[in-house]
Order: C-alpha cells, then structure tokens, then sequence
C-alpha cells in the first residue's frame, strides 16, 4: 500500500478494511477469532487497539515470526487453537467477502464429510491465481499455481482458487506439520492442503463464490475497486429499502448510514459513517453530512452538517456550515452562508443569510437579521450568548460575549451589544445603548 497505515486499517466506505471480513466471519459467534499478525504488525499499538476494542475477548492474536506465506500463517495459529471441530482461514485484504459465504464454507464439510473444502469462482482468465484442476467426476484433484501451468488452461472461463478455505481441526493438526517449502519461493502455501488430502484419499469440498466477492486489495487501485463495488451494494440496499437517489454514481454513502424512507438524495453528496436521516428529507446537491442526524421532513441543501442535529421540518442552506455541538430544533429555518458551531436553536428561529452564531443558544421564534455575529473568542477563551424568545437581532448586529439578550428584545441595525439587554428592551448604536422613548416611536 506504500503507507504508513497498516493495510488492515485502510479505510473503505468510512471504516477499517479489516471489520468487513470480521463481519463476515460472523466473529460472535465463533469459538475462536485468531488474528495472525506480522512482529511488526504487532508492534503497531493503532492496529491492536483497534482490534481489541472492536471484537474484545473473543479475539486472539497470533505471531508469525517470518512471511514464509499462508501456511506459515495458518501454523503460527495452530498453539493456540483450542478444542474446535474446524477451521476457517480468512484474509483481512477481501473486504467483499459475506458472511452467507463464509456459513456456506463451514458448513459444506460435514455433508461431504470432507477434510477440506476450498473457495473458488469463475473467472474469465486466471490471473496469478491458483487454477482448480478437477478429475472427469468432478472432484478437485489439484491447485495449479501459474508457474506450473499450461498457459493454454487458463484463459477464458476458468475456476481460481480464493486461497481462503475450511479445514477439519483434527486432520489439520497432523497435516500442517507435513508442509514442505516452495522450491521457488522458500514459503509454505495452504494449497498443499489439498495435495495432502488427495494423498490421504479424503474427500475435498468446495464452495462457489461471487467473483466479486473474492476481490482482494494490494495496492490503492485495489482499494478504490473494491470500494466502488462496495458502494453499489450499500446503495442498493438503502434504495430498495425505499429511498431515492437522483444519480447514485455521483453520491458516497459510507457503511453504516441510516436513511428512512421516501427520502431523496440529490446529486453530488457525500454521506459519513454515523449520520442518521430520517423520512420524507431531501439532502442535496453537493451537501455533506458527517455523523449527523437529520428529523423527519428537513431539507439540506449544498451545506455540510458535522457532529450536529437537524430536527423535524428544518431547512438549511445553501451554501451553510453546521458545526459540532449543534442542535437546530424543529422548524428552524438556517438560510445561505450561515455557520453554526456549538449552539443550540429552539423552535421557529429564523437566520436567513450571511450570519454566525457560535456557543449560543437562541430562543424560540427570534429572528437572527443579516450579518449577525456573536463574537464569542476574546483571543484566549471562548464565551457564550445566550438570546431568549422573540427576540429581533436586527442586521449586522454584533453580539460580544459574554452576553444575555431577554426575551422580546430588539437590537437596531450594526448594534454592538457588549452588555446584558433586559427582557422587551430596545438597543441600537455602538456601543449599542437603550433606544429614547421617541427614538422608538419614530421607528414604530
């Protein structure tokens, strides 16, 4: 991957590689989850602490001293392999791979009563991978690798070893003891499995996969293929589960994203891990949400919205920025090129254009004018505004915290407030001042 992540962490659709294949390992329910690692894999605190918050006890590790290939591996595993009836081997590079595939796998020894059981699929050429030779009644008899083949079997449709397979414990234990080196190579490969099976005269399974399925990752190329192919998947889901999206090529819908029905995504979006839309919404186009949650019935246009909530019938945008910490109630409209940060909007605000509010909180029905900012960094701390209901924030207001504003209040156009307004009181100038008695009938 010429990185210095290691390649298990890559991220694909918003999470580690890695978490596909333990999804489809089906981790929980395993006797055993056993990680092979690299030393220097093992010495990567972002990569162990990764795994172990994300399987827990139920995961091991184990350490295969030298890369003298899959069944080094595989043997590195073996001290710590308990009192199982099988084994699955797995690779943390094939994030396509199901957990249907994997059930499928397991289980097509005992019918067999097989000692092994390999997962192929048909390709069109064979590439670098191992081709499955079978016998006239259809058994596998060998795993061909390239530099030993015919060149004339492997092009058109041709079955390919996967490299991942389902062992039978008990056999495994004697058989994995028997693996000799490549002369080519000096490694240790799990297809001799196969070679010793046949010898034994045991019987060999096999399980066909989806080619897509079976897609592995080495280089970056990789990386953006398989998450193309992953994204088809994650939106077909969301779009039969009843959503809409206008030009699904165009948008990024990251793992793990809940999007309710009747709800339309436009063109050119980008929707993070952890962000929850509900029905009826429309986002887009060119909008990006980042762990957001969005109410029933709100529309996002060309904004981004991070660590923040946007609760039912809501609108924001265009061209807006809603920052962590942010709760916009239900109704609020937020027009274009405002920014939110940290603050909290009650019921029916209004904040129509080119305004920023930052740690505040805005009571119910205000009006936020054009230009309004709470200047709430004094360059070494952050302070908060807090504005009550009714309020009318006339345009260029500037609100300098620490400041109150009552409820009903008023402040005049380009007001700078720099103290508390009381509760139905008028201020305008700067400093903002309380407004005379016929200054405010002349404004009435």
């Amino acid at each position: 991957m010429r990185s210095a992540l290691p390649k298990p962490l890559h991220p694909l659709c918003g999470r580690p590689m890695i978490d596909y294949v333990l999804d489809a390992s089906g981790i929980s329910s395993l006797a055993q989850s056993i990680v092979v690692l690299s030393p220097a894999l093992k010495a990567d605190v972002q990569l162990v602490h990764h795994l172990e918050h994300r399987v827990g006890d139920n995961l091991r590790t184990a350490i295969q001293h030298e890369t003298l290939g899959t069944g080094d591996a595989l043997r590195a595993a073996m001290p710590l392999l308990e009192d199982v009836a099988s084994v699955i081997v797995l690779f943390a590079d094939h994030p396509l791979l199901t957990k249907d595939r994997v059930v499928e796998l397991s289980e097509s020894l005992r019918p067999a009563g097989a000692v092994v059981s390999v997962l192929t699929c048909i390709v069109d050429g064979a590439a670098g991978y191992g081709r499955i030779e079978r016998d006239t009644a259809g058994r596998i008899e060998r795993i061909v690798e390239r530099k030993d083949d015919d060149p004339g079997r492997r092009i058109g449709s041709v079955e390919i070893n996967s490299g991942m397979m389902a062992i039978d414990a008990e056999w495994l234990r004697s058989a994995i003891s028997r693996l000799t080196p490549s002369p080519a190579t000096g490694e240790y490969y799990l297809t001799q499995l196969v070679e010793f099976a046949v010898s034994d005269g045991r019987q060999i399974a096999s399980v066909l996969g989806d080619p897509a399925e079976l897609v592995g990752v080495n280089d970056r190329a990789d990386l953006a293929n398989a998450a193309s192919l992953l994204q088809e998947r994650i939106q077909l889901d969301h779009m039969r589960n009843g959503v809409t999206l206008l030009a699904p090529q165009t948008t990024v819908i990251e793992h793990g994203v809940e999007i309710g029905v009747d709800t339309t995504i436009m063109p050119g979006c980008f929707i993070k891990s952890g962000t929850v839309i509900g029905s009826e919404c429309e986002v887009g186009p060119n909008t990006v949400l980042e762990r957001a949650r969005i109410g029933d019935g709100s529309r996002i246009t060309a904004s981004f919205v991070t660590d923040s909530e946007v609760m039912a019938g809501s609108d924001v945008g265009p061209f807006s920025h809603v920052r962590g910490g942010t709760v916009i109630s239900a109704g609020v409209h937020v027009g274009n090129f405002a920014e939110i940060k940290n603050s909290t909007l009650a019921t029916g605000v209004r904040m129509g254009h080119v305004s920023y509010v930052g740690d505040a909180s805005i009571g119910e029905r205000t009006n936020v004018g054009a230009g309004t900012i709470t200047c709430n960094y004094d360059g070494a701390n952050k302070h908060r505004t807090d504005v009550g209901s009714d309020v009318f924030i006339g345009s260029d207001t500037m609100l300098v915290a620490p400041v109150t504003i009552g409820d009903r209040a008023v402040t005049g156009a380009g007001a700078v407030v720099t103290r508390d307004v009381s509760a139905d009181e008028r201020v305008a100038g700067v400093p903002a001042r309380p407004m005379p008695a016929r200054a405010r009938e002349n404004k009435e």
